[in-house]
């Protein structure tokens, strides 16, 4: 008897909670949702459709996903997750421009990609890109990877189309799929927007080769290399070192190597020396040498062009600093770029004077082979 009475007095209660939740999902359908109480039922009920109603229940939308824009006329509570995108960017300077971008993005979206539209619309805002999927019909989905890579060149989205004509051209040029964006990939993270622009000029000459990444340690220029308008993104002003003005730049890199080899010279050596040529501009090429613009090597920032004091220009070879930097100058990560008997592979003639920081590593193995760039670059390729 006394285990009746406990089960009916169990089922008397599971019954209570069972009508009481029922009743309360009949007669208040706010019930379930996070961070409901009497007045933003009041704001909920005045503010919402019914349709928007029914749609805040049946998926239990936390209050404070949205109630900042729910008094706003734009304001559309299926479209809620797309206004946090576009206000979580800090791009949108007030609640009515995240609602009428969010509601362009969520339609536009949802007509072209429906249930996967959301998704969608984080790749595009989480890269700035959803002026250029609005107000720009060449958007193109599938070169998204590519708008990642070029959107930060530029300050407005005209970069959709900049990216439809370089695709074109580097085809042309007869790059494939792959290698345009391992291009795009490179010549975004080296290039500012003008001078990807310079260096795009001469995709249409099939026997020159764009380079995409000139800040590596290895790249070689010449007649058949173009690099446009390309700068160092860490030039540095050369100071404490004898320079023929004042005004002279360096990759930081070489900078540090140069002057720890000018501190190891002997101190007779070291008061004999002065750079008479370092970092030289693509605006400064096409005053001084135009066809030299965009194809040489002092445009890279780390060869500098060494002379002596108290010897001619002309007769710096045969300087007790001509020879002191022969014989340590790798130690501190340069090789003299055009050596002896080595113009068949640099294509110059032999220099004294021109020194190109490579790092210790390659410079000791290039000195140690008695070897220049382009060889050691050949033989890394075979190998």
């Amino acid at each position: 008897m006394e285990n009746k009475r406990k089960y009916l007095f169990i089922t008397v209660i599971a019954l209570f909670i069972v009508s009481f939740y029922t009743i309360n999902l009949r007669f208040d359908p706010f019930y379930r949702v996070n961070g409901i109480n009497n007045d933003n039922r009041m704001i909920i009920e005045k503010y919402l459709s019914k349709e928007e109603q029914k749609y805040l229940v049946e998926n239990r939308i936390p209050l404070y996903h949205f109630m900042k824009y729910i008094k706003y006329d734009d304001f559309y509570l299926p479209y809620y997750q797309y206004y946090e995108l576009l206000e979580k960017t800090g791009r949108y300077d007030n609640n009515k421009i995240i609602l009428s971008t969010g509601n362009e993005l969520a339609e536009k979206l949802t007509n072209a990609f429906k249930g996967k539209a959301y998704d969608q619309a984080k790749k595009i805002v989480e890269h700035d890109l959803e002026a250029g999927y609005l107000y720009n019909q060449n958007f193109d989905f599938d070169k998204i990877q590519i708008y990642y890579e070029m959107r930060p060149l530029y300050e407005d989205y005209s970069y959709v189309d900049d990216t439809e004509y370089y695709i074109e051209l580097l085809k042309n040029h007869g790059l494939n799929d792959k290698l345009i964006k391992s291009f795009f990939a490179d010549a975004c993270d080296n290039y500012t927007r003008y001078g990807l622009t310079t260096l795009m000029t001469q995709a249409n000459n099939l026997e020159v080769f764009l380079i995409a990444d000139p800040s590596s340690l290895l790249t070689t220029l010449g007649e058949n290399t173009y690099i446009g308008s390309y700068v160092p993104h860490n030039l540095v002003l050369m100071s404490d070192i004898h320079r023929l003005k004042y005004a002279m730049y360096l990759n930081n890199d070489a900078y540090q190597a140069l002057k720890k080899m000018i501190d190891a010279m002997p101190k007779g050596i070291a008061n004999d020396f002065y750079i008479k040529e370092a970092y030289t501009s693509f605006n400064d090429f096409q005053y001084s040498n135009a066809s030299l613009a965009g194809k040489d090597e002092r445009q890279l920032g780390r060869t500098v062009s060494i002379a002596s004091k108290s010897i001619a220009y002309q007769e710096f070879e045969t300087s007790a600093l001509s020879q002191w930097l022969e014989a340590n100058a790798h130690e501190y990560g340069f090789i003299l770029r055009y050596p002896k008997r080595m113009a068949s592979s640099t294509n110059h003639v032999y220099d004294a004077h021109y020194y190109r920081y490579v790092g210790k590593k390659i410079a000791n193995k290039i000195y140690k082979e008695n070897s220049c760039i382009e060889e050691y670059n050949q033989k890394e390729a075979a190998e």
